[in-house]
């Protein structure tokens, strides 16, 4: 809907109104890169602005109403119904599939769209083609955009084929003016409610990009009321006499309306509307485009708007003083075929409207596996991440494939062993520098058939996802637990302007936090340990594995520290008694033992503003004592860990979610133990754990003795 402007109040002076959107634009959270050079009132009244307004329904501001009287001057906005995309795409998917007049007769066949020539309203016909002997064709890769309203568009002669106003802007700057265009374009030429056509077209897709002459990259429409540019420039690797392009960087681009800043500065525009979900998503960050990109013979033309760009000239435009846009795309065409595992990883960034394409996308580059992934979207989402997971292990011939980043791990829709493919952890950092190999045995594994009862505890119901039943080794049960409020508070004197978020005791002297969690923990040292295994309390040491989150060797820090003993320049360390500590506790004072409160020492302020903050920047004397690193940062969704104590005195770090009663398990081809939950019947996983005492193989070789047996676990 169009802005108007209240009849009773006059236009506010410039200034004033922009104070008045500045305000405005903070309260939904931020300004764009264009707002705060030029102000967005001035944005707003722009004739290029007000018809992107118009495009797209003013979705930024769809929640938000302005009342004139208590901002007089600024024209009021109307809030919008909200529209489902999600069902605005499926009935346009309905109504386009009368457009087909038969299926595909063949794996090779697909269809070409002829855009007709001309500057009228949009037209084209639809061909069939063989991929075996293709005609020469042009592939467009583009994100769809938002799907909620619709242009139409002439195909065969029939109006009312509806495509989304961003593939209805790029059909306008690829049609010719004098002769027909030939084109491969995914939600044109493949039947999208055809759910066997779907899911032949995504097998098809590395050979459709490969075999096309020429693959062209939409980016999105900027300045709509002017004509396409004519191209003055011929296109990398082609012909001097097949002209591409209308610009080049440097002067060319210079003299073409200094086009370089202009379209910087709308790339930058583009992602931060579409960050601020104000927009649709931008083509760099859409995950089919990764397939798309590496499949084309030579690099891709890039349109945005009126202009047509070679891709040299684009990754300079997406080059800033602060990061490189298109960082994996520099390596994708040079690298050899990689594993499933891989592309996800590298992939992680990258978005997809339907679940499944996260692993569909991926599909045509991915490197042939132990087993055969088939693109079928009859299936639900949680089938094909099942089956993605299932591949991934034996592929990998291990189970730190299932580890995420997730705090919780609990999905409406898939079972708690799947990961989340967009949160995957590396296996070098499952694993660390030191090289956990907890489990380090072939995986056993089989995907078998929920239970058909529903579980009050999983809060699902009927059909269940399917399970994963796998050997493990079973270790202990967890007894106590610590949790953030357990431990100290940082020293807060270094940083006074903190003091006020804690409410508890600050760390005043060495071992204070060692000594509250071996209080809360409850362990008895002075009980002998099963199976002759180190029981130490290593206290130190899951504050380095913490910290460093498989970053930096754990062991290699103990090194270090042995040789230049860094604790004789602790400021606290006179008040230090290893042996009334030892003694509290009833632990054996070893070597090993003393190593280990001594780095517990160095590091629990560094662990405990870590924990508390998610940070840790040490000042320079406390830099030197740690090994010279300027900053610790612990992510997001892994820096809530705590420790736990087992039945048989150990300790371990574990995710926050854990709880008493909790299992700790060490399955078959895990680097590290698991935690899982006993639902009865079956099991959940809460998430990996880190237990010294068994991180190097110590439960296996106690399996292979005989000493302890394996058994099977239900994950559901």
């Amino acid at each position: 809907m169009p802005h108007q402007r209240a009849a009773s109040h006059q236009r506010l002076p410039h200034k004033e109104a922009r104070r008045v959107w500045s305000s405005i634009w903070s309260a939904l959270g931020g300004s764009s890169p264009r707002t705060r050079r030029q102000g967005l009132l001035e944005k707003q009244h722009s004739p290029e602005s007000e018809q992107s307004a118009k495009a797209k329904g003013m979705t930024a501001f769809q929640h938000m109403v302005i009342d004139p009287r208590s901002h007089p001057g600024v024209m009021p906005i109307m809030p919008r119904p909200a529209v489902d995309e999600a069902q605005a795409r499926q009935a346009a998917r309905a109504n386009n599939a009368r457009y087909y007049n038969r299926d595909l007769s063949s794996d090779d066949e697909i269809r070409l769209l002829r855009l007709e020539p001309g500057d009228g309203p949009i037209s084209g016909s639809l061909e069939y083609a063989s991929l075996l002997e293709p005609a020469a064709f042009d592939a467009l890769s583009y994100c769809w955009g938002e799907q909620k309203s619709f242009q139409q568009v002439t195909i065969d002669g029939r109006d009312g084929f509806l495509v989304s106003e961003h593939l209805y802007a790029a059909l306008r700057r690829l049609r010719r003016p004098d002769k027909p265009r030939l084109v491969w374009i995914d939600v044109i030429c493949v039947n999208q409610s055809n759910v066997p056509e779907r899911n032949r077209s995504v097998e098809l897709m590395w050979r459709i990009y490969t075999e096309a002459r020429r693959v062209i990259i939409w980016i999105g429409e900027i300045d709509a009321q002017r004509p396409t540019c004519k191209r003055l420039y011929p296109g990398a690797k082609e012909e001097d006499s097949q002209l591409t392009l209308c610009a080049r960087s440097g002067l060319a681009a210079l003299e073409h309306g200094n086009l370089t800043a202009k379209l910087s500065e709308r790339l930058q525009d583009m992602e931060f509307e579409s960050s601020r979900g104000s927009a649709g998503e931008v083509w760099w960050k859409r995950l089919w485009i990764i397939q798309e990109f590496s499949c084309a013979k030579q690099y891709p033309t890039v349109y945005l708007g009126p202009h047509a760009i070679g891709w040299d000239f684009f990754s300079e435009l997406m080059h800033t003083n602060t990061h490189d846009r298109l960082t994996l795309f520099h390596h994708l065409r040079t690298q050899e075929d990689q594993n499933l595992l891989q592309l996800l990883l590298m992939a992680k960034i990258f978005h997809c409207s339907d679940k499944r394409d996260r692993i569909y996308a991926l599909l045509g580059l991915a490197k042939e596996g132990p087993m055969r992934i088939v693109p079928d979207y009859s299936k639900p989402v949680s089938q094909v991440y099942e089956e993605a997971a299932l591949y991934l292990i034996k592929e990998e011939q291990n189970l730190d494939v299932l580890l995420d980043e997730r705090l919780v791990r609990t999905d409406d829709e898939c079972a708690s062993w799947v990961p989340d493919f967009t949160l995957l952890r590396p296996r070098d950092l499952v694993r660390t520098i030191d090289m956990y190999a907890a489990g380090d045995l072939v995986p056993v594994v089989e995907l078998v058939d929920a239970p058909s009862t529903s579980c009050s505890k999983c809060n699902k119901s009927p059909p269940l996802p399917r399970a994963l039943q796998l050997r493990a080794l079973y270790f202990d049960r967890i007894v106590a637990r610590t949790r953030e409020d357990t431990l100290p508070a940082p020293d807060i004197s270094r940083r006074p302007i903190m003091a006020r978020h804690f409410h508890k005791p600050a760390l005043s002297r060495p071992l204070q936090t060692a000594e509250q969690i071996l209080e809360h923990l409850k362990i008895n040292f002075k009980s002998p340990a099963p199976f002759g295994l180190d029981r130490a309390p290593s206290i130190g040491y899951l504050m380095l594995e913490y910290l460093f989150n498989g970053t930096r060797s754990v062991v290699s820090e103990f090194e270090r520290a042995g040789r230049e003993k860094p604790w004789v320049h602790h400021p606290n360390m006179s008040k230090l008694s290893l042996e009334k500590f030892a003694d509290k506790f009833g632990m054996e004072l070893t070597d090993a033992v003393k190593d280990d409160l001594m780095m517990s020492t160095l590091w629990e302020s560094a662990f405990l503003w870590t924990r508390h903050t998610r940070t840790y920047t040490p000042d320079e004397n406390s830099r030197a004592v740690l090994g010279g690193q300027e900053m610790y940062q612990v992510s997001a969704k892994t820096y809530k860990k705590d420790f736990f104590s087992t039945a048989n005195g150990f300790i371990g770090l574990g995710p926050e979610s854990l709880e008493v009663g909790d299992v700790v398990i060490v399955p078959f081809g895990a680097s590290r133990p698991l935690v899982l939950r006993d639902h009865g019947g079956h099991h959940v996983l809460v998430g990996d754990a880190v237990v010294p005492g068994i991180m190097s193989g110590q439960l296996v070789n106690l399996f292979q003795e005989g000493t302890v047996e394996a058994r099977d676990f239900l994950l559901l």
